[in-house]
């Protein structure tokens, strides 16, 4: 029976009803659809829009705001490392302009020009503001599933690494440009050497501006950003206030793949040699090069050309001093630089054009750097909660065991109180909800310590043997029941009908809105159960998602959580989509009763 009967409602007061009603139902709809919407766009923010409250992005419909976000990835959200390259004074990244590309072909040549020259910055890897998992480390992880296999024991023992599983692969990528950014010759990093230069997409690594990086890492901290800023020479410098900064960069500053070695430091080369093995048996046996003379024992030109004399290289360059206190180091008349942006100065006389560069790689890759921007977060969430995770399995099997069990125990408790009704029946549904006066913290304790005693712990059996029986659901089922009409409970025992037969045939048959409402509460206990799962199951392997979630949120920043949420916000309302009709009916035909 409808609350608003069909006569008159074609009058004005009555349309004006309806019109309010709706207007009240759509108004709530909002409140609940705004909010997820709000959670969706969060869940592409990155460090440059971040504080941003939108339904819908910037970045989807402002090219400027899409180049900011991609240039702040591109340079590992460092703004000294975005100065360095573009050699610009800006604080952020969220001031950054968007002109026309002045001269393309100047830009397209030093793309080339760069390519050739191999020394690259991989971009789209570390995220300090953020906080989330760079596109290239993602794409670094399946690069390593893909070559092993997916055995993350198999790649342990080939990259002499001891990751617990691919969850905890994470690549803390040095920079190339920086003393402190070289690394051992290992077969991690190998891979990850083979996989910025054959797999990173190419929008996805930047250019290295040498000059840049020695302006803004030695020469603007000593002279000031309003100093005129010299152009870095690759050969020793004239000026003798620019010689003292280029020579601490050049031994102490800038990676020593930069470097070179002139022929004329050979002499020198060999005397540090002769004072730090002592005698020729001792070189021979540490580095394994079979040197009759000191003079045997070249100078390398280069850092990479070193080999087994790698360390030694390094430690002429800087400076080493013996026991008797005598310093040895590279001459500063034999040390030069070499790199891409050097050399293209050298050929072109002027800077390249970085920044130019960048822009047309950015038009270029757009629609795919905007699909990237729009999905990270949510496949980041999808890699370590659902495929690389333990999360989704476990919390599907907890649930269905939890629902199918309140479906059990419930109706049958109910059943035995409504059918048989004891003298004491009252008392047992007074006992049953007395459980729900004491809160879940206080009953947490003694369920664990008894879960502890009975070897539990860590188990789908602790999980769901305490909540198999809910007293509210017993008093709510047993109403329900008390409603059937006996009629048919006595027809059915006159043909025979068993007690198993008529609780499957009449009383589930007749109470499924009721048993919907009990399901879904069933599913939502379960599915939000956080506290007590992290206390009785601490092993990762039986984390649920609730508990992914907790973990997932020490670790990631806003945009991550964001997009955990709002996966995580889907099963339940699918849930409740699937039985809504039930659960209206559920609630509706008892009050009609």
């Amino acid at each position: 029976m409808g609350l608003i009967p069909k006569t008159g409602r074609k009058a004005w007061k009555v349309r004006f009803l309806h019109g309010a009603i709706f207007a009240l139902l759509t108004l709530g709809a909002l409140t609940m659809v705004v909010p997820f919407l709000l959670m969706l766009s969060g869940a592409t923010r990155t460090g440059v829009d971040q504080h941003g409250f939108q339904l819908i992005p910037e970045f989807v419909r402002d090219d400027t705001a899409l180049f900011r976000k991609h240039i702040e990835a591109l340079y590992n959200e460092s703004p000294a490392a975005l100065r360095a390259a573009w050699g610009i004074d800006d604080a952020d990244f969220s001031t950054l302009a968007y002109p026309a590309v002045s001269d393309p072909e100047a830009a397209r040549a030093w793309h080339a020009f760069a390519q050739e020259g191999g020394a690259k910055f991989p971009g789209y890897t570390l995220t300090p503001v953020s906080r989330s998992r760079g596109r290239n480390v993602r794409g670094f992880i399946r690069y390593l599933k893909d070559r092993y296999a997916g055995d993350i024991e198999k790649g342990n023992t080939a990259l002499e690494t001891d990751f617990p599983g691919w969850n905890a692969v994470s690549v803390l990528a040095p920079d190339p440009r920086a003393r402190l950014g070289r690394v051992e010759d290992s077969p991690w990093w190998r891979a990850w050497e083979v996989y910025v230069a054959d797999e990173a997409p190419e929008w996805s690594v930047a250019d290295i501006h040498l000059t840049g990086f020695f302006q803004e890492r030695v020469w603007i901290p000593q002279q000031g950003r309003d100093a005129p800023r010299p152009a870095l020479t690759p050969s020793v410098p004239e000026d003798p206030g620019v010689l003292e900064v280029w020579t601490l960069f050049v031994r102490e500053i800038v990676h020593p793949q930069f470097v070179r070695l002139g022929p004329e430091a050979r002499e020198a080369w060999q005397a540090f040699l002769a004072a730090r093995y002592v005698d020729l048996p001792t070189f021979r046996r540490v580095t394994h090069l079979p040197a009759e003379d000191w003079s045997d024992v070249p100078v390398p030109a280069r850092w990479a050309e070193s080999g087994p004399l790698r360390a030694d290289w390094e430690a002429f360059l800087q400076g080493w001093q013996d026991g008797e206190g005598q310093v040895h180091r590279a001459p500063v008349s034999a040390l030069s630089l070499q790199s891409p942006d050097l050399a293209w100065r050298e050929q072109t006389g002027t800077a390249p054009p970085i920044r130019e560069a960048d822009q047309l790689m950015f038009e270029a890759h757009r629609p795919a750097i905007r699909r990237l921007f729009l999905t990270q977060h949510l496949a980041t969430v999808w890699e370590i909660l659902i495929v690389d995770g333990r999360g989704l399995g476990n919390t599907v099997f907890y649930c269905a065991m939890a629902v199918l069990l309140a479906l059990i125990v419930n109706p049958l408790a109910a059943y035995a109180l409504s059918r048989f009704r004891p003298p004491n029946a009252y008392a047992l549904l007074l006992f049953l909800l007395l459980t729900m006066a004491f809160p879940p913290m206080v009953t947490q304790i003694p369920v664990f310590l008894m879960l502890r005693d009975f070897g539990l712990l860590n188990t789908f059996w602790a999980l769901l043997l305490p909540g198999m029986a809910h007293g509210y659901s017993i008093f709510l089922l047993k109403g329900f029941f008390d409603s059937l009409p006996r009629d048919l409970y006595e027809s059915a025992a006159l043909d025979g009908a068993g007690e198993l037969r008529m609780f499957w045939m009449i009383t589930f048959s007749l109470s499924k809105p009721i048993l919907a409402v009990i399901a879904l509460s069933a599913f939502v206990n379960a599915y939000t159960n956080f506290m007590f799962a992290l206390l009785i199951c601490q092993d990762e392997r039986m984390w649920t998602l609730m508990v992914c979630l907790y973990q997932l949120q020490q670790g990631y920043g806003p945009g991550v959580m964001n997009a955990a949420f709002v996966l995580a916000a889907l099963p339940t309302l699918f849930v409740f989509l699937l039985a809504q009709n039930q659960i209206m009916r559920g609630i509706v035909i008892p009050v009609e009763k």
